[in-house]
């Protein structure tokens, strides 16, 4: 059995998804497993994907997803990682998305950090975003640190730049009865609906390295999301959930630990 599964989500995306296939496979720590999920991409992407598939670490599972109204049943992403976790077998989890590309020694650095600690569950590491426009020029590019243990993860942390011990889930999936949130009112923050739920339990343990690069174009989901011209799935979107929200609730149930606490030595003092 692998130490390590990674889930990829896929779609639509030909001109990152090699990358991001290759910043895997080109990894230090080779002990892994690379649940590749596609959403019923296009020619031109599978065409991209199918050469890599001769690798015996790739699983490949490709949907049979075909119009947008089944797109706006459920968050995709999140129903693609649901079905592949379902499927790992590693003892630690880690993600990654088709136009996120991970550095060399991100697995190795991870693995090493979580085996030297084991009473720790959850490590991020600090990641850079690069927002590129149609021409490919940058935009800008934004690096967020992991310098703290961190209980209000929510839109502070990207999925990309996490891993989390396997033994985790069922606990997730007790509580919730799924591990990723599928309700499409979290599309915009699918990753920090997934926090929020890790966040009931345990922290997220800092590794301040960059680890990986996101890139943000015309074809990445959240650049469709946020655009002031939506096309046609995003407008047909429900209300969407916010951060806020999350990372509110997360501070109050925080506080309520911290009250139950205080109240609990009050009353063990003799």
């Amino acid at each position: 059995m692998p130490k390590v599964s990674i889930i990829l989500t896929s779609y639509n995306k030909p001109v990152f998804v090699g990358k991001a296939i290759q910043g895997i496979l080109n990894q230090t720590f080779k002990d892994f497993e690379l649940l590749l999920m596609d959403d019923n991409s296009n020619e031109e992407t599978h065409t991209v994907i199918k050469p890599f598939l001769q690798d015996s670490r790739i699983k490949y599972y490709r949907s049979n997803i075909k119009d947008i109204s089944e797109r706006l049943k459920k968050n995709r992403y999140a129903a693609l990682i649901n079905e592949a976790l379902d499927k790992t077998e590693g003892a630690y989890i880690s993600y990654a998305t088709d136009d996120n590309i991970y550095h060399p020694q991100r697995l190795e650095k991870m693995v090493t950090f979580l085996d030297l600690y084991p009473e720790v569950s959850i490590v991020y590491s600090a990641s850079q975003t690069t927002y590129l426009n149609e021409n490919g020029t940058v935009l800008k590019v934004i690096t967020r640190p992991a310098k703290k243990v961190n209980w209000n993860a929510p839109c502070t942390i990207d999925h990309c730049s996490i891993m989390h011990r396997g033994n985790i889930l069922p606990i997730i999936f007790q509580k919730w009865g799924s591990y990723w949130d599928e309700n499409p009112e979290f599309y915009y923050i699918g990753d920090a609906r997934f926090f929020w739920r890790l966040n009931h339990f345990w922290p997220f343990c800092p590794l301040n390295e960059i680890l990986d690069d996101n890139y943000i174009t015309s074809l990445s989901l959240h650049y469709e999301l946020f655009s002031d011209k939506k096309d046609t799935f995003a407008s047909q979107l429900p209300p969407q959930r916010t951060c806020a929200e999350l990372r509110s609730h997360l501070k109050k149930l925080r506080k309520s630990e911290i009250h139950k606490l205080f109240e609990e030595s009050e009353r063990s003092v003799p």
